[in-house]
């Protein structure tokens, strides 16, 4: 399943679970094995990156093509 941002306003905006239901349930992402989550990280440059999430295994793979240059480990809390 590929998740899209397109939904996120809906969320930040306190969407009732009506409406959240009736923008994405045609994706049935519930019933997908692997999950692919594109992220944008603003600054400095902007750039995006990508987690792979497995679900049986609870697992998230992160590629950041620039994790050399600025790491992003502090900004996730286990």
């Amino acid at each position: 399943a590929l998740f899209s941002k397109h939904n996120l306003p809906c969320v930040w905006y306190n969407a009732t679970d009506d409406i959240l239901w009736r923008t994405m349930s045609w994706t049935k992402h519930w019933d997908k094995l692997t999950w692919i989550l594109l992220i944008h990280r603003p600054s400095p440059c902007g750039h995006w990156v990508m987690c792979t999430i497995d679900i049986v295994l609870h697992h998230l793979f992160l590629f950041d093509s620039f994790a050399e240059e600025r790491p992003w480990r502090q900004e996730i809390e286990v």
